[in-house]
């Protein structure tokens, strides 16, 4: 999932370049996500204070589906809640704003970042 159509059609094809990845309108999303693997929410939808906002609910989920959701505050979000219930894996978002923001640390300075550090400093302040 993405904001835009535009922003959703070059995010598929950056990811299709290292596996298979297609964009489609939001109006057949749950078509879609019956034979889906993966779904990725990369909106800010469902972020701190839209707490209780999402774009998929429970029903349109399914067992063995994985569920990453960008979003890290809160840890877990409304779609990870309704991914868990449904029997879906999940993937928090706390770790995407750890590694996003240690590649920006190394490609500004030149200097592996000390993640542990920013893993830590990053739970620290959501309370985990």
């Amino acid at each position: 999932m993405n904001r835009t159509g535009e922003r959703g059609r070059r995010l598929a094809e950056d990811v299709a370049t290292v596996g298979v990845a297609e964009a489609f309108s939001f109006s057949s999303m749950e078509e879609l996500l019956d034979g889906a693997h993966v779904l990725v929410n990369a909106t800010s939808v469902g972020m701190h204070p839209l707490v209780d906002r999402t774009l998929v609910t429970g029903d349109m989920l399914h067992p063995g589906l994985v569920v990453f959701d960008i979003v890290y505050n809160p840890l877990k979000t409304r779609l990870i809640l309704e991914a868990e219930a449904a029997g879906a894996r999940i993937v928090t978002g706390e770790m995407m704003l750890v590694y996003q923001g240690a590649e920006a640390f190394r490609i500004w300075t030149g200097v592996l970042p000390p993640v542990d550090v920013m893993k830590r400093a990053v739970l620290d302040a959501l309370g985990v």
